[in-house]
């Protein structure tokens, strides 16, 4: 299948959580000349997000992902925390470790026009008022759960957001303009993670991430981008 380009994704709701993890293991995953990106602590800016994607150029489908903050060279922590930075470098970006995605054709999409590493999995998602808790799971085994509560009333918002992939020898770069309404919190900010015991979450359970202590999360009633091409390539040392 080939999907002509761009992938337009008209109408989404999307939740995402920042949480800390261990440097070394981080450091074993992202290939140089990348870098992780640190927060005060010396421990890795990590990302779980989800997209529930009800209208786009490949039909609707769910997507949930978490990803290490990266950079193409070495970064010493800034002095007002790698966050504040994150919407304003344009080469800070989440290098993508795990992603599921709620359709095969989704996932076919995902590794042959960005390289992210997509897998077809169940994703179950219920949304209250005042909380979000998704499971994805392949072939009746649970892999990842995350819940979240709402972090108060949605506004409009727009920023960057940046994905790293590794594809063989090469690091792909796909950046994209989000429009969304929705609502970020970092002072008491709740949210959980939890990654079972599967094969397919490995090296994140390897990674020491603090499942249940957040830097940040992020709420959007609406979550509206389109994905190119990527936009930069690089070889991997």
């Amino acid at each position: 299948m080939t999907t002509q380009m761009p992938h337009v994704i008209g109408a989404a709701r999307g939740w995402f959580a920042l949480f800390k993890c261990q440097l070394n293991p981080v450091r074993a995953i992202i290939p140089p000349p990348f870098e992780p990106i640190t927060v005060r602590g010396g421990k890795v800016l990590t990302v779980c997000f989800l997209l529930d994607c009800m209208d786009t150029s490949i039909g609707p489908y769910k997507h949930l992902a978490v990803a290490f903050a990266a950079r193409p060279k070495s970064w010493l922590t800034p002095p007002f925390g790698a966050l504040w930075f994150e919407r304003r470098a344009s080469d800070f970006g989440y290098f993508v470790q795990f992603s599921a995605v709620s359709t095969e054709s989704a996932a076919q999409t995902h590794r042959e026009h960005w390289g992210l590493p997509s897998f077809h999995a169940d994703i179950d998602v219920v949304v209250k008022r005042s909380k979000m808790k998704v499971a994805v799971a392949e072939s009746g085994e649970d892999i990842v759960r995350m819940d979240m509560k709402r972090p108060g009333p949605g506004m409009p918002d727009r920023f960057p957001l940046r994905y790293y992939t590794r594809v063989d020898g090469e690091v792909f770069k796909t950046e994209m303009l989000v429009d969304a309404v929705g609502r970020e919190k970092s002072l008491f900010a709740s949210a959980d993670l939890d990654l079972r015991r599967h094969s397919r979450a490995e090296d994140l359970r390897g990674a020491s991430i603090e499942l249940r202590d957040p830097l940040c999360v992020r709420w959007y009633d609406s979550f509206r981008t389109r994905m190119d091409e990527p936009v930069a390539r690089f070889k991997v040392k």
